[in-house]
This record gives C-alpha cells, sequence and structure tokens, in this order.
C-alpha cells in the first residue's frame, strides 16, 4: 500500500495528466521516433544486419548502393521509464526527496502514456539493473509500477548507468520513446556517460529524453560562516568547506559548469532535456517539454 497522503498527490496527477497530457498526443501523434510501415519520408543508406525488406532496390540500383526507406511512426509509441534508484537520490533539502519526485514524475509520464493507450514500460537501476516491467497497457500498469518503485528497498549502491543501458538496448524490440529520471551523479569509478558506446547508440535508435533532478543546496552553498562538510553518496569522498562568498561563487561555477556539460552531451545526441527543481512544481514544465518536442 501506498501513503495516503501520496496517493492523493497520485490521484491528482492522473486527472490531471489524463487532461493536459491528453491534447499532446503522446501516443499517436507523428513522433521524430522513426520505424517501419508508416508514412515515407525519406532514404538513408543501409547499415550491416538491418532488416532487407526495408531497403528500396529501384533507389538503390539507381545510386549503385543499398538505401532503406525510412518513415515517420504514426502509430503508438511504447514509452518506457527508466528510474534512477541510487544513493544520491534519496537527497533532498524540500519536503520531497529526488526519489519521491521520481514516482511523481513518472506516475505522471505513466498516466499519460495510459491516457495515449500506449504501453508503458519500466525499469529501475543503481549500479545494476533493481527491477523491471516489461511494457504493458493500462492503468491498473501504471499503478503497479508505481506500487513496486515506491517499495523498491533502498540500495546502498551508487549509479553507474552502463549495465542499465546495456540492459535496456537488448529488451527493447520495438521502437520506444525512453525517459531518463535521474540525477546523473555518476560513481566516480564508473565509466562517464561520454564514454559509453551503448549510450550513443540507444539515442540513435530511440527517442530518449533525459529528466534531471536538481536540490537547491546542490546549486549553490547556504549564506553564512564558518565550514561545511559535504559528504558523496556516490562515494567515500568528502569535502570541507568555508562559506565565504569567494567559495560559493567557485562552488556555483563547478555546478553550472557539470551542467553545461550535460546539456552539451544531450544536445550532441539530439536528445531534449529537462532540468526539474526537487522543491518546485514540475508540472507545467513537463508540459512545455511535450510542447516542444512536438513542435521539433
Amino acid at each position: 500500500m501506498l501513503p495516503s497522503e501520496l496517493t492523493e498527490e497520485l490521484h491528482y496527477l492522473e486527472l490531471a495528466a489524463s487532461r493536459r497530457i491528453r491534447n499532446q498526443r503522446v501516443g499517436q501523434s507523428r513522433s521524430r521516433v522513426r520505424g517501419t510501415g508508416y508514412e515515407f519520408e525519406s532514404h538513408r543508406k543501409y547499415e550491416i544486419g538491418e532488416d532487407l525488406r526495408r531497403v528500396d532496390w529501384n533507389v538503390s540500383a539507381r545510386m549503385q548502393e543499398l538505401f532503406l526507406k525510412r518513415h515517420f511512426e504514426d502509430k503508438e509509441v511504447v514509452v518506457f521509464l527508466v528510474v534512477d534508484v541510487s544513493r544520491s537520490m534519496r537527497f533532498s533539502t524540500a519536503r520531497w526527496s529526488k526519489r519521491m519526485r521520481t514516482i511523481q514524475v513518472a506516475a505522471t509520464l505513466g498516466f499519460s502514456a495510459a491516457a495515449e493507450n500506449c504501453h508503458l514500460g519500466f525499469m529501475a537501476f543503481s549500479d545494476k539493473v533493481e527491477a523491471y516491467e516489461p511494457p504493458r497497457k493500462g492503468q491498473a500498469h501504471v499503478w503497479r509500477i508505481v506500487e513496486r518503485l515506491y517499495h523498491l528497498r533502498d540500495t546502498a549502491h551508487g549509479t553507474n548507468c552502463e549495465p542499465a543501458i546495456r540492459f535496456l538496448r537488448s529488451h527493447l524490440r520495438r521502437t520506444a520513446m525512453v525517459f531518463v529520471l535521474s540525477d546523473f551523479v555518476i560513481d566516480p569509478d564508473a565509466t562517464p556517460l561520454t564514454d559509453l558506446p551503448d549510450f550513443k547508440a540507444l539515442a540513435r535508435k530511440h527517442d530518449v529524453v533525459p529528466i534531471v533532478f536538481e536540490d537547491e543546496l546542490e546549486r549553490r552553498l547556504p549564506k553564512g560562516r564558518g565550514l561545511i562538510r559535504l559528504r558523496s553518496s556516490e562515494g567515500p569522498h568528502e569535502l570541507l568547506l568555508s562559506l565565504s562568498s569567494r567559495q560559493r561563487t567557485r562552488f556555483e561555477a563547478l555546478v553550472n559548469h557539470r551542467k553545461a556539460a550535460l546539456q552539451d552531451l544531450f544536445f550532441s545526441l539530439g536528445m531534449d532535456c529537462l532540468f526539474l527543481q526537487v522543491g518546485e512544481p514540475f508540472l507545467d514544465p513537463l508540459m512545455t517539454l511535450f510542447e516542444r518536442r512536438k513542435k521539433g
């Protein structure tokens, strides 16, 4: 069972998603995701291992090279939620922890997918795959995912995206819209996202949308005097910092550099992304993301 306060919040999100996200037509509108059997758009060169049934033999004969028909998929899209449940997701200085916020955002995305009659899948990860639900339809399936996510045992693990992305690539048979819900605070000993070929391959085949969760204390140091001790939730590292204005400025510069590096990575892979403050409302920014993607 879910706590009554959370259940009440989720019922509100269920209604809001049905009313506001339905118009975005996530599942049945024309998507940037490409697939087979739909409206013809253009061609691209054949790559070894791809389905030869998609080869346009007339064009290939003229060009003396194999070309595939490329299509816009206008049927329903599989929506897949990838949720970070590592140690750093427990942290928050706001009412909700980052993990609780991911549950609310995941529920909103799930309810919108159900309203569009889409298949919804789910995977939770830390430095390994913690839970998996294959894509299915229906509101009951959304609630089952939310309950499973809520009742997952607190993991003592850090974040390593590599096993999760590898698992995802092997299990996503159909082209999907993949929402990655995480703070993207990676274990220092893990391979960074920029060095993961599977992450780039995932972006080529699927429509990947990172949603990055931030806490106010992770953006800037509190005002005051004296010292503050910061301990990494993803490793054994600690920092002892002064609360001087100079140190706060340096800290914010480092945070902004990290954020810019993430944005640049996502942009280079053609991903639309959203940064969410844990202590601020998320429904409107989420809707803005859908509107921007629909126009993109």
